[in-house]
């Protein structure tokens, strides 16, 4: 018993706190607003949830070992230790239906948030449809029938309950019992309405993730199709190029590539269609005092300094690999060195995940090539991305962030080869800056100081 109290002490404190760390009225009202999550936010609300996940496996397993140790019916409890017990098991109870309340009926108000938190966060061990797992058990009629029998026989038996109050094992549960079933929802028409709820919820999305479905298996068969058909002529960007550019490149750093004889070139946005993240060689993680954890540590050595996502996935590969290219563009954020350092501290996260062939920036549990570096930047030190609407979704491409390097000061190219002017050797500096207006009709001219870039 000491050890159901101990845990259940915790718990109490635990979801005081993470209520009081929930997202504000005011975030969640700006995110369904504008549709989609920033970085920042994906990465909070991640962090959030799997806390809260964390705290309602604690509180179902209380109770699975509560009902366990009291194998009696609760309407012929009789042993003051079974009483005990069905205090405990009560009190979890009401702790498990406080926080479920919170997820479904103040954080999860907007479909947006649904479906969020019915997303995969691979990086915090969450799997996908958690929203609809608890939405379910909610308004599962069995849990809802044992709640309220629990309840009236609570009420039956109070007074014997709150005879509890000085004892040294569930003393502190009777005296909170009053505040503990506040958070509960007896009422059978709060009931019948979260159950409509519910199967609207789940009929909507059963809809949506038929068509995402359906759409994504097109799209993810052309990807890898059209990424195998192209040009096995010798790439232009020579060994000796390599190397020089190894010894210029800094973490940080993004690169933005194309091959002139691919398939992909036809569909993709403009002249410049991918993008990768130079996050370093270990040296240099460890002179930059990036923290990573010893799985990821242990893949990311050698000659691996870049992560990149391509229709293998988004992995950490060697530079030899992501410039076997012809032409190459390379950006460097103007941020510090902290900010380098949390930028790619939070996108080391997203290594392994499966490339997005849909291009859809909402999800977070796969990703195209430019949400690398959109999931890396996007928010430190003020930097925000201008998203673009293509196809009814806020997209990011290679050009896109061309733009953004031109129209403000938050990246600044400093190297680039393969266009006119730069076929033989790599153009470096200012210089370097005017072949990239060059390169591609869309490029802007003008250079403005950035603005609070929004959505």
């Amino acid at each position: 018993m000491d050890n159901l109290t101990s845990a259940l002490r915790g718990l109490l404190a635990a979801t005081d706190q993470f209520e009081s760390e929930a997202p504000s009225e005011t975030e969640l009202a700006a995110i369904s607003r504008r549709g989609n999550l920033r970085p920042s936010e994906d990465e909070a609300i991640g962090i959030w949830f799997a806390r809260f996940l964390g705290v309602r496996e604690s509180l179902w397993e209380i109770i699975d070992e509560a009902l366990l140790i009291v194998d009696t019916p609760m309407e012929q409890l009789q042993e003051r230790d079974d009483w005990k017990y069905f205090l405990i098991g009560y009190s979890a109870a009401c702790l498990l239906i406080r926080i479920d309340r919170l997820l479904l009926f103040r954080i999860a108000t907007h479909t947006v948030i649904q479906r969020k938190l019915n997303e995969a966060f691979p990086e915090y061990g969450i799997p996908r449809k958690q929203y609809t797992k608890i939405f379910s058990a909610y308004v599962n009629r069995r849990h809802a029938l044992m709640i309220y029998d629990a309840i009236r026989l609570a009420k039956k038996n109070r007074q014997y309950l709150e005879s509890f109050r000085e004892d040294p094992e569930v003393g502190f549960l009777a005296q909170r019992i009053d505040v503990l079933e506040s958070y509960l929802d007896p009422s059978k028409r709060n009931y019948l309405r979260r159950l409509l709820s519910y199967i609207s919820h789940k009929w909507r999305r059963r809809g949506v993730v038929s068509m995402t479905k359906s759409l994504a298996k097109v799209a993810e068969g052309f990807g890898r199709t059209a990424s195998e058909i192209s040009s096995q002529a010798k790439k232009r960007v020579t060994s000796a190029l390599r190397a020089e550019m190894s010894a210029l490149l800094e973490p940080g750093d993004v690169i933005v590539t194309r091959h002139d004889l691919a398939l992909t070139n036809l569909f993709l946005p403009g002249f410049w269609p991918h993008a990768s993240l130079y996050i370093g060689t270990a040296d240099e993680r460890e002179q930059l005092g990036v923290v990573a954890d010893e799985e990821k540590a242990q893949r990311w050595k050698d000659d691996i300094c870049v992560l990149e996502a391509r229709k293998d996935g988004v992995l950490f590969r060697p530079l030899s690999d992501t410039l076997a290219v012809d032409n190459f563009v390379v950006l460097r954020p103007e941020l510090s060195q902290a900010g380098i350092r949390r930028g790619i501290e939070r996108v080391i996260q997203h290594e392994g995940k499966m490339y997005n062939f849909d291009f859809d920036f909402f999800n977070s549990d796969r990703l195209v090539c430019t949400e690398v570096v959109y999931r890396a930047f996007d928010g430190l030190e003020d930097m925000h991305f201008p998203l673009t609407e293509r196809a009814g979704r806020k997209t990011l491409s290679a050009e896109d962030l061309l733009d953004f390097a031109l129209q403000s000061s938050w990246l600044t190219p400093i190297a680039i080869f393969g266009v006119p002017g730069c076929e033989q050797e790599c153009v470096l500096g200012e210089a370097a800056r005017t072949l990239l207006v060059d390169s591609y009709p869309s490029a802007p001219t003008t250079v403005a100081q950035p603005a609070s870039n929004s959505l």
